[in-house]
């Protein structure tokens, strides 16, 4: 069963990291995210939003259009149907609304307002998708980084197994000693295969943000270099940067220019017309102007005022508590990037440019029968471990330098 089942591990690794070929493609950083803006569906669908909200604001400029009236006489008993002529009667009226209290104005402000929120709310999305798309880059990379070393070890060991093999076979060596090595082979290939679900996942995303069906193999990135950063500093940049908290501001905006329409909308329009009777009035071809506005015994918007008025005390709270939110979550990644740093230059000091030498030097001694059984397996499960932990450390770096961009809002 053992023996059946490492088989299968081997039989399927080669297959797991993709290939570049035809249904691949290799991207740098910069590549992929200039995929990213061109292609993706969301980021396209916002940028209509803020079309649309154009659209809108252009509307709410508008003047009302006036009001044509025309009446004919439709029967008598003394006179025919339909008459309209010299000696009939028709009457025509136009009618043009007017508003007062300066809501036109108010209410371009208004739409205003809206586009730009709409706007921000692109931005905002694109900062969000952006670091996605990064996070999801570093992972797979990281995560194909990891599966090439980890195949060089499992090469490495299938020789060995293959040797026992023949020599167990041979009842040179005991099987106890083949089947040890077969369940670390199985072991390395079972961490393995959980590297490789972690690519799948992010693989997925990295498609999906891109808009491709091809697999996207990732350029490596150098390694990131270390600025000294100020938390004050930080602070006061992501005050400057974020667009959720402008995204806070245009919405109190918003409010406080809602409540002054509403309040606006408490003073009746003004409609002003002419009209002209032929024959229906106390003398023919009679003239007319007329005036007319709505009296406010009952509804002067009262409730609407009201609920604006809250909204804005609403939008002012949830203002503070985005600043509140935005100061909690730089000082988080700011301590989480400290923490990387320095577990990544423990990492680069404890595991140097010459392990990948020293576990050829363990493997070609243990071939040798310089060392035991027991003393190689501890090697190279320790060995498969540091690498193992060496990448984390090294992807976690770059994932809390992101993050920490992310929060601020910027780039540094």
């Amino acid at each position: 069963m053992k023996r059946n089942l490492f088989i299968v591990f081997f039989i399927l690794s080669p297959f797991v990291l993709p290939a570049q070929s035809k249904d691949s493609i290799v991207l740098s950083l910069k590549e992929a995210e200039a995929a990213f803006l061109t292609n993706n569906l969301l980021l396209l669908s916002a940028r209509y939003r803020v079309s649309a909200a154009q659209a809108e604001e252009l509307q709410a400029q508008l003047y009302n259009n006036p009001e044509l009236s025309a009446e004919v006489a439709a029967y008598s008993n003394s006179r025919k149907w339909l008459d309209a002529g010299a000696y009939g009667q028709k009457s025509f009226g136009v009618d043009q609304l007017i508003t007062l209290a300066g809501k036109r104005n108010k209410r371009a402000l208004l739409a205003k307002e809206q586009t730009h929120h709409q706007t921000l709310a692109l931005y905002e999305l694109l900062r969000t998708l952006r670091y996605e798309l990064r996070q999801n880059f570093f992972t797979v990379l990281y995560a194909n980084e990891l599966i090439e070393k980890f195949d060089e070890q499992i090469q490495l060991l299938k020789k060995i197994i293959d040797a026992y093999d023949e020599q167990a076979a041979r009842k040179n060596v005991p099987l106890r000693d083949a089947v040890r090595l077969k369940t670390e082979y199985i072991q390395l290939s079972a961490d393995r295969n959980a590297v490789v679900m972690e690519s799948l996942n992010a693989q997925q995303m990295l498609q999906l943000l891109t808009d491709t069906g091809k697999v996207i193999v990732p350029v490596k990135e150098p390694p990131r270099e270390k600025v000294d950063l100020v938390l004050s500093d930080l602070l006061e940049k992501a005050q400057q940067n974020r667009t959720d908290l402008r995204l806070q501001e245009s919405r109190l905006k918003t409010e406080e220019l809602n409540y002054r329409y509403q309040k606006a909308l408490a003073i009746p329009d003004l409609t002003l017309g002419a009209g002209y009777d032929q024959n229906g009035d106390y003398v023919p071809h009679l003239f007319t102007l007329r005036a007319s506005m709505e009296l406010p015994f009952f509804n002067r918007n009262q409730g609407n005022i009201k609920s604006a008025d809250w909204q804005v005390k609403a939008a002012e709270a949830d203002k503070v508590y985005k600043q509140n939110e935005i100061a909690a979550e730089i000082q988080s990644a700011f301590s989480r990037l400290l923490e990387a740093e320095r577990e990544y230059a423990i990492s680069q000091q404890s595991f140097d440019k010459d392990f990948p030498e020293v576990n050829r030097s363990v493997i070609e001694n243990f071939n040798k029968g310089n060392i035991s059984l027991l003393e190689f397996i501890d090697f190279f499960e320790n060995y498969n471990s540091a690498i193992r932990q060496v990448n984390q450390l090294q992807k976690q770096r770059r994932l809390a330098w992101e993050e920490l961009e992310y929060t601020v809002g910027a780039a540094f």
